[in-house]
């Protein structure tokens, strides 16, 4: 397993290496045009406040994000507040409504749904598993689940189910050390697992990875997440003999049958994003860590297995970045009866975390109903740092893309070093999805803004 992580990462090296070059042969993009559609963008919340891993319940009606302390540490407090349908704006209006538990950035909490409505499940800093169950905008209800606590579990995703009751909650177990799920961080395997609110006395186990001498598992790069409406776990793991990361699956609704292998194509799946919406079921996902997504797609309803083909293939014309790469973040979201989606791209940066929050990003809105698609740079109007799209839709017909902007010492990006493009190199790719535990404790970590750009029923 060791040598086919090794392998792995050098193929997706050579797979980076290969786009690079073909942007430095390629013409240059033509930017959109001065009277081309833009939305109007504000800053929401407090300016001062840390507004880490927003995300919106499937109500919309609440917002859940925890906040990073200013200590350098990874502690913080998971919050849920409203969202005014109307005007977008938050109640109260820095966010801060229901005070749910303190956390840590590994620990916060996700959203999820059943037949009683939006929840929200984390764990406090002992490792303890908590859901919670908005009331409005400054209540909540926080119930301990049974699961025996460890602080050692990270990634908490609950499903999103509104027909039944109840519903899973899956979650990446390190072996030793929490924070990262790294060799580096003493964790020579990471194990996804899950429990179900039905019984969440004890977590079973769905697939244990080993961790590659540098770097993230498979899974931590394809990463894991609950398919909308259905209880299907999708993550990333190795195929034979290619050595790439492709998607594998889980269906907490039939446990007997065990993993399965459900799109592999030959290219390596970034931050895959499923999601079963009207007629058809999609994955959405970044291609071997360059510019360019696959959005694959069946009929819904079909067995957990049924293959997937490839639907729309992505990449943002008219981008402004040198070397934009890494696309990541779909969030999928269906306005007046066509399908959308935002992602997020990046210059090519020396790791993960350099790559996706230190250096110059984009934000796109896509309008997948259409062929050939249709794509619209949200932001930024000018260079700089952007990161984690987040669409809501409005009471009026239209929707809000909330995202972050990484502000402060943490958040600089060194335009010299990206004028260099070094054209990657094999070593490239082991270092952009390499996590440093000595770096990370000397390397300040960003403040993130919160935004919102106002999108109209159909931008044109």
């Amino acid at each position: 397993m060791k040598l086919q992580l090794s392998l792995a990462l050098l193929l997706l090296a050579t797979c980076l290496t290969t786009a690079a070059e073909s942007l430095q042969k390629a013409p240059a993009r033509k930017a959109a045009a001065p009277g081309d559609w833009r939305p109007k963008v504000r800053q929401v919340g407090d300016p001062n406040a840390n507004y880490l891993n927003v995300e919106f319940t499937a109500s919309g009606k609440y917002m859940v994000w925890f906040e990073g302390l200013a200590d350098g540490s990874d502690n913080g407090i998971v919050w849920h507040c409203g969202v005014n349908p109307q005007t977008g704006d938050l109640i109260p209006p820095d966010g801060r409504g229901f005070r749910a538990f303190e956390s840590t950035s590994w620990g916060r909490a996700n959203p999820g749904c059943d037949k009683l409505g939006d929840y929200y499940v984390g764990t406090d800093r002992a490792g303890r598993l908590l859901l919670v169950r908005p009331k409005g905008p400054a209540q909540g209800e926080v119930t301990l689940l049974a699961t025996p606590p460890d602080p050692r579990r990270r990634a908490i995703y609950p499903t999103n189910l509104p027909s039944q009751a109840g519903g899973f909650v899956f979650f990446i177990q390190n072996e030793r050390t929490p924070g990262a799920g790294t060799r580096a961080n003493q964790n020579n395997w990471v194990e996804l697992q899950y429990i179900s609110l039905a019984d969440p006395s004890s977590a079973r186990a769905i697939e244990r990875q080993d961790t590659p001498p540098v770097g993230f598992a498979p899974m931590d790069i394809g990463f894991a997440r609950w398919m909308r409406n259905r209880p299907i776990v999708t993550f990333g793991a190795l195929a034979a003999p290619s050595g790439k990361v492709e998607v594998r699956a889980f269906d907490a609704g039939q446990p007997e049958r065990g993993v399965f292998d459900l799109i592999n194509d030959g290219h390596d799946k970034i931050d895959p994003y499923p999601a079963a919406i009207g007629d058809f079921e999609y994955v959405m996902a970044g291609i071997d860590a360059t510019a360019t997504s696959h959005i694959y797609r069946r009929p819904a309803g079909q067995p957990a297995d049924a293959p997937f083909v490839l639907f729309r293939t992505l990449f943002p014309t008219g981008s402004q970045l040198a070397t934009p790469s890494l696309a990541q973040s779909h969030e999928p979201f269906v306005l007046n009866g066509r399908l959308y989606t935002t992602y997020q791209v990046n210059n090519r940066g020396r790791n993960f975390f350099d790559t996706t929050f230190r250096q110059p990003g984009e934000i796109w809105l896509v309008d997948l109903s259409a062929n050939p698609v249709e794509q619209w740079l949200i932001a930024p109007d000018i260079p700089g740092l952007v990161a984690e799209p987040e669409p809501l839709l409005t009471a009026e017909g239209g929707a809000w893309v909330f995202y972050n902007r990484p502000v402060g010492e943490g958040a600089l990006f060194e335009g010299r070093r990206e004028a260099r493009r070094n054209p990657a190199g094999s070593g490239w790719l082991r270092r952009r999805f390499r996590y440093s535990k000595g770096a990370a404790a000397t390397q300040a970590s960003p403040r993130f803004a919160l935004f919102r750009a106002d999108i109209p029923a159909r931008a044109e």
